[in-house]
């Protein structure tokens, strides 16, 4: 129970069925509040409403022409319930009031990333005859709805950003990564120098910065601010990396981020093979990743 302010005539305590504190992408979650008086009262209404704060690092212009990274924060309402009631409590007394609030599809899910950071909150407003409303919130895990990585992706491997005719991965276990799982396939790499060969799986995040002005056209590759977090990785050595097959198993142990797409905001999965060869670019290859916080029941 939420301890009670000397002036408030009621206790609030927000509660969840099901999974507490979690919610998922594109379907309604359950929520309740429990209400105390502490002297009579006529509770005249609840209202729930569902609230989402998005962070997002910025690129800032100042008056010396320079430019800096400051966040932007915003909060809105996304929807709200109101349940009218007409309850009288007596000192002590206690009631329940339930109601449901639907999580919109193309919401962005709770995410902490080095760019971007999501939240969700559930607020509850109790009004009662006479007396100022009480109002309380609640954090809200909100997870993806795991349809982009139920499946796999429609997506082959790419050549990276210094392609290596003579490097590939095959055999890959999964394309679809959620929280504690593994990743397994095998690097195939022809005759090379190279000194090892790294392998990891990383999350790229790419926010739309401002700096004071427009883009000139929507989803140019200078209108984004770029961050890689790397989640797991293996580093082979030498004689590894002059094998034809190179066998490998990673983890993803914690998803920051799952896959998002939205306006301001991308988050993109990818598994990366990038050989370390002297006196020349790194060669390397990518192969795209769809990732979820949602972890489904395979029974």
């Amino acid at each position: 129970m939420t301890p009670t302010h000397p002036h408030e005539i009621l206790d609030l305590a927000l509660l969840q069925r099901g999974t507490e504190g979690t919610a998922v992408l594109g379907r309604s979650t359950p929520v309740s509040v429990e209400i105390r008086a502490t002297r009579r009262v006529r509770v005249t209404s609840v209202q729930f409403t569902l609230v989402h704060s998005l962070e997002l690092t910025q690129m800032r212009g100042n008056q010396f022409g320079g430019t800096y990274h400051a966040a932007e924060r915003s909060s809105k309402d996304i929807g709200s319930t109101l349940v009218r009631t007409g309850t009288t409590l007596r000192e002590g007394e206690s009631c329940f009031e339930v109601s449901q609030l639907m999580v919109p599809a193309d919401a962005i899910p709770t995410l902490h990333g080095k760019l971007a950071l999501s939240g969700w909150a559930v607020r509850v407003r109790v009004s009662s005859d006479g007396n100022p409303d009480v109002v309380r919130s609640q954090p809200l895990v909100v997870q993806s709805d795991g349809s982009t990585a139920d499946g796999e992706p429609d997506t082959h491997p790419t050549d990276g950003r210094h392609p290596g005719a003579d490097l590939h991965v095959v055999e890959l276990s999964t394309r679809s990564v959620h929280p504690g799982v593994e990743l397994s396939g095998v690097v195939t790499v022809g005759e090379t120098k190279a000194r090892a060969l790294d392998i990891s799986i990383v999350m790229q995040e790419e926010v739309m910065f401002w700096a004071g002005q427009r883009p000139q056209e929507d989803r140019h590759p200078g209108n984004f601010l770029i961050e890689e977090t790397v989640i797991d990785q293996v580093r082979l050595p030498a004689h590894a990396a002059r094998g034809s097959m190179v066998p490998f198993t990673l983890t993803a142990g914690t998803v920051p981020a799952p896959t998002v797409t939205s306006p301001v905001l991308r988050v993109r999965w990818f598994l990366r093979a990038a050989l370390e060869v002297p006196f020349r670019r790194d060669p390397e290859v990518t192969v795209p990743l769809a990732a979820g916080t949602r972890i489904h029941s395979r029974a």
